[in-house]
């Protein structure tokens, strides 16, 4: 099999074909403007106000910039995917059973911001020209134009982030300067919000990118070095991405609705509106789309990429067809808890037990079952569970416990291992 035409899905990325860091921050960026952030943005805005919801986007953000710098890093010095990475610390066939996790949530993604897509570009063409299709006109259209980005692979992406990024910024900045002035003081919430608190909005804002931050090397290992790896991730998690929630949380406030096509008709902007979601759901899914078929191909070894987009493609358009968003918020801060573990487990293993030396042939030789990197994560994910239902919790966020929780197990319980291998030979 090709490997570039497989885009390199389980083997080193080679040198000659890396990018300088503005490619991967403009793909990231395409990632975080979408349906979900738009949701979690107008909700925490809409609880908080801006004078408390900005603090809550910031740490969230920053904390997504640091988690996704050392991700990245991994990524940029293996130029291995994701999912060839967790199998140096899961063991070969642990890591199969974390991969399809990861995929199962990557397509679940994908079917969550499909029907929300449908359903709001459906109500945008209704205001503007009185054409009523079935939902299931624009989920399929839509499904389709996603696929086909996707089996181009990473190029494919990359083209598509560097030509709409600006776009999307452009209409959320319009957007935010139309409603900016109803909103009367900082302090000021709306019916969009659903009184989360300030811990539960901070894990929510990770939660909306976290998976993102987990597979962050499915994208870095694109990077040409590793300066450009860091500061591309940080620039655009940890300073742009809490711009975009500022952006998308003052229609919000300022409206009281959450939906952002509603938001757009309500300010007299359809099709503005159209676009946005349009772009939006375009560059958030087809992420989703060429992540979980890397992972999926590290489960079925013999079939090509293209043909697992393809798959998956096809999963997610049929899960599009559930209503899933009214429990989008509930599923971030599920996935702020059993997520960020994966990342802090194979940022532990990669960076400081194999210092980068991860050899795609020495996998063969590793244990099939790591035992310690499920205790680690499982242990991780109770403490999380823990912090987040306010029984106990160290930091006093949920997502932070289970990443503090995780990598300290996991270290330690690997430092321990070794030291009785030590001790026997």
């Amino acid at each position: 099999m090709n490997r570039e035409q497989d885009d390199y899905s389980r083997n080193p990325v080679p040198q000659e074909k890396t990018l300088s860091g503005i490619h991967i921050a403009m793909v990231i960026i395409g990632g975080v403007i979408g349906i979900p952030v738009f949701l979690t943005s107008a909700n925490i805005g809409g609880s908080l106000g801006l004078s408390r919801a900005i603090p809550a986007f910031v740490m969230g953000c920053f904390i997504l910039g640091i988690m996704g710098a050392l991700t990245s890093l991994v990524g940029a010095r293996t130029h291995l995917s994701t999912y060839m990475l967790v199998e140096f610390s899961f063991g070969r066939i642990g890591a199969r059973v974390v991969n399809f996790i990861i995929a199962l949530s990557l397509i679940g993604w994908y079917g969550v911001i499909m029907n929300v897509f449908a359903d709001a570009i459906n109500l945008t063409v209704i205001n503007i020209s009185g054409q009523n299709f079935p939902l299931a006109f624009y989920i399929i259209i839509g499904s389709l134009l996603m696929c086909g980005v996707t089996m181009a692979g990473f190029k494919g992406i990359d083209k598509l982030a560097m030509l709409l990024v600006p776009f999307m910024v452009i209409f959320l900045i319009y957007g935010a300067l139309l409603s900016y002035g109803d909103i009367t003081s900082w302090d000021m919430t709306s019916s969009a919000g659903q009184g989360i608190t300030f811990s539960s909005a901070v894990s929510a804002v990770i939660g909306s990118y976290i998976v993102g931050v987990v597979i962050q090397p499915d994208y870095s290992r694109f990077a040409k070095s590793n300066r450009h790896a860091l500061w591309s991730v940080f620039f655009a998690l940890g300073i742009f991405f809490p711009i975009v929630m500022v952006l998308s949380a003052i229609p919000g406030i300022a409206t009281g609705e959450m939906d952002i096509v509603k938001i757009m008709i309500t300010l007299g902007i359809g099709i503005p509106a159209f676009l946005l979601l349009l772009l939006g759901s375009w560059s958030s899914n087809v992420l989703c789309l060429y992540s979980s078929g890397l992972s999926m191909a590290t489960i079925f070894t013999r079939m090509h990429l293209r043909y697992l987009i393809l798959i998956i493609g096809a999963v997610g358009t049929i899960i599009a067809f559930v209503d899933m968003q009214n429990y989008l918020v509930n599923f971030l801060l599920l996935l702020g808890i059993a997520i960020p573990p994966v990342a802090s487990i194979y940022v532990i293993e990669a960076l400081i037990f194999r210092q980068s030396n991860c050899n795609v042939n020495d996998l063969q030789k590793e244990v099939s079952f790591s035992i310690l990197a499920f205790i680690a994560w499982g242990f991780a994910i109770l403490f999380g569970y823990f912090a987040s239902n306010e029984i106990f919790s160290v930091t006093g966020f949920s997502a932070i416990d289970s990443i503090l929780v995780a990598s300290i197990t996991y270290y330690l319980l690997t430092l321990l291992k070794r030291h009785r291998l030590k001790v026997r030979s």
